[in-house]
């Protein structure tokens, strides 16, 4: 529990955490300010959901801000400095260290999540009211806040806890996919490298418009939101528990695989 506490104060208490505040906020600005004009060009009532749903549904910015953004803040967790492997050599077991890391991989997608999620909510509270039903710009115009028609079948609260599920789970993956390289290459870029092929890979599909069933195998049918099927409506489209199911076996193999890389990782130097 003490390293733990200490992988903590060591990778999570840094300064390049401030970053994802005055990036989120600028991106608040500007789509909430979108979300404004619709409505009043339409003469539709709008609320905070159609805010949350504009920033988290929106492919281009998954892909070209917040996954890059993330990837950047994970990219060196995983390796150690000259103190991290005195601390690793008092705990003294492979298996508690990697689990740690896990943990601490894990708190830093909740705290990524949360702080992105908190602050465009928070925003949005200035100038949209909360309901507990959808708004009437996106009952009548869905597409134009990244929400699929068919996911009006369930409320807002369900699909925006679907959502978050899907970029969290996500997210963790992708960390897991950094973790895994870095202590392949000793080397945190290759790890940085590794998470960002992932990243535009999954952008490149979902610009060349994958036809499935072998989109189902590329991160983006899985990451967005509006990329699924919802109710009883028959689309091409995987389900949501599908994709939970996906990214539960990337997360799995990945566990895996780089628990074995930990166990024959050379935590201390030879020059040490």
């Amino acid at each position: 529990m003490r390293y733990l506490y200490f992988q903590i104060e060591q990778k999570l208490l840094r300064m390049r955490w401030l970053l994802p505040i005055p990036t989120i906020l600028f991106i608040s600005y500007i789509v909430i300010g979108g979300v404004l004009v619709r409505a009043r060009n339409y003469g539709l009532s709008s609320n905070s959901w159609d805010a949350l749903f504009s920033v988290f549904g929106n492919g281009n910015l998954i892909f070209f801000v917040l996954n890059p953004l993330y990837l950047y803040l994970v990219s060196d967790m995983f390796l150690e400095s000259g103190i991290g492997q005195l601390a690793l050599l008092r705990v003294g077991s492979r298996r508690r260290w990697w689990l740690s890391k896990v943990l601490i991989l894990g708190l830093a997608v909740f705290c990524y999540t949360g702080l992105n999620v908190g602050i465009v909510a928070m925003t949005a509270t200035f100038v949209l009211p909360w309901d507990n039903s959808w708004s009437q710009a996106v009952l009548q115009y869905p597409q134009e806040f990244n929400l699929n028609p068919e996911a009006l079948t369930i409320s807002s609260t369900s699909a925006i806890r679907w959502l978050l599920l899907l970029l969290s789970l996500g997210w963790f993956s992708m960390g897991l996919l950094v973790m895994c390289f870095t202590l392949l290459s000793n080397h945190y870029l290759v790890g940085f490298t590794a998470g960002v092929i992932a990243n535009f890979s999954g952008l490149v599909a979902l610009r060349a418009n994958l036809p499935l069933p072998y989109a189902y195998l590329s991160i983006h049918q899985h990451l967005l939101f509006n990329l699924h099927s919802f109710g009883d409506v028959i689309t091409p489209y995987p389900s949501l528990p599908t994709s939970i199911y996906y990214w539960v076996l990337w997360c799995s193999i990945l566990l895996i695989v780089g628990f074995k890389f930990a166990h024959k990782q050379d935590f201390i130097h030879r020059e040490q």
